[in-house]
């Protein structure tokens, strides 16, 4: 096929300086390289459906431009500007009936009337074409547009629900609007508002690939999950599962039983402190681990209690390991799982003999200084009689001499 696309015909113009169209009709043995250029752009760029449209416009392009061929062919034959029908011979000869291909194949109306039955022919057959052919290729079109609107339509339907039925319940202004901005801010983040059904849709190979992709390098970094087998960290990869938050909503407070470990994706936490969550103790950012010695139970209330409040700053992409997930990889782990609660015991007294340093180091800084000059203690009252005593006796002895 190439070879024969490859040809020289058109030196065969040079016979009698003439032009034979029909000579490139070998050209269109290579009518599988248009698709497969499209196919290849399909899953190249990134707006795939701009790509279809495109190769849609392109066919109906090009049912058009054969139109076009057809009715010069028909105005040659008749003789142009024979009569009112054909091509009069005026202007540029493919401007002039691509014009009039494109309003007999669009249905538009308004041509010039047929003469003879030749051209009667002619002209139902372009409309019957044009009728058929141009419906289905715009309903291509609608449904190519359909498809990518799908999902913020969807994103439209599930977020009007939700506010119906938050104002059918009376909520407060303040709650419905969280909501809002919670469904504004996931739709111009990610575009999509089930993520982890999207994930359930690929394939555990594709999954784990991606997983280990966004995550694994993180997880490794972990004091409490290093050295640890990487066929161990990639089944917790896995069970990962994305959580928004939005600007000051609390992840977890002090004092309850901690159940998830936490990674910061996007965004950044506070932990916080005082009486009323008003000093920042340390503010997290992306790539951060928070609540990883709370999957293990060390303790008989069967859970470690959180240290303080860690609160978002802003809107906050997290993922979240729970409790029961970790368990249920470690189930298939049990010499890493009892070597993890050695090295979450080491790491609790580490952190508090770190806080316990803290702390004196707080109490020290609280010592007032001691004076320079200190005041002199006040004198006692039988020592101030005594000096009262022997300054009034030789007093009292001069008087009586």
């Amino acid at each position: 096929l190439d070879i024969a696309c490859l040809l020289p015909l058109d030196l065969f113009y040079l016979i009698n300086m003439k032009v034979y169209p029909w000579l490139r009709l070998p050209r269109l043995l290579k009518i599988q390289t248009f698709w497969e250029f499209y196919e290849r752009c399909d899953k190249a760029v990134r707006s795939a459906h701009a790509v279809r449209i495109l190769k849609t416009m392109t066919y109906m392009l090009f049912l058009i431009h054969l139109e076009t061929c057809g009715y010069y062919a028909m105005s040659v034959y008749e003789g142009i500007g024979s009569n009112r029908w054909v091509y009069s011979g005026d202007g540029n000869a493919y401007i002039r009936c691509f014009y009039l291909a494109t309003k007999t194949a669009t249905s538009i109306g308004n041509n010039p009337k047929p003469t003879n039955n030749p051209e009667y022919l002619f002209m139902t057959v372009y409309w019957v074409s044009g009728v058929f052919v141009f419906a289905s290729l715009i309903g291509q079109i609608r449904d190519i547009v359909d498809a990518a609107n799908m999902v913020k339509n969807q994103y439209l339907k599930r977020m009007d629900s939700a506010l119906v039925y938050m104002k059918n319940m009376h909520l407060p202004q303040d709650t419905q609007e969280r909501v809002r901005m919670w469904f504004t801010y996931q739709w111009q983040q990610q575009k999509v508002l089930d993520e982890r059904a999207l994930m359930n849709a690929l394939p555990r190979k594709l999954r784990t690939d991606l997983a280990i992709h966004v995550h694994f390098n993180t997880l490794s970094k972990v004091k409490l999950f290093q050295d640890c087998d990487k066929t161990l960290l990639y089944d917790l990869v896995l069970k990962l599962k994305p959580i928004l938050y939005l600007p000051r909503d609390i992840v977890c407070k002090k004092g309850e039983i901690g159940k998830e470990m936490y990674i910061v994706s996007q965004g950044q936490v506070e932990v916080v402190g005082g009486p009323n969550n008003d000093i920042v103790l340390a503010t997290l950012k992306e790539g951060s681990v928070f609540g990883e010695i709370s999957l293990l139970s060390l303790n008989t209330e069967g859970g470690n209690r959180r240290t303080a409040d860690v609160r978002c700053k802003g809107f906050t992409n997290l993922f979240i390991l729970s409790k029961v997930d970790f368990e249920a990889a470690m189930r298939d782990y049990p010499e890493a799982h009892s070597m993890l609660k050695k090295r979450a015991k080491k790491l609790l007294r580490v952190n508090a003999r770190l806080a316990e340093q803290r702390k004196e180091s707080r109490d020290i800084c609280k010592v007032p200084p001691e004076e320079i000059i200190k005041t002199p203690p006040e004198t006692p009252k039988l020592v101030q009689t005594v000096i009262q005593v022997a300054v009034f006796v030789p007093h009292l002895s001069a008087d009586i001499n």
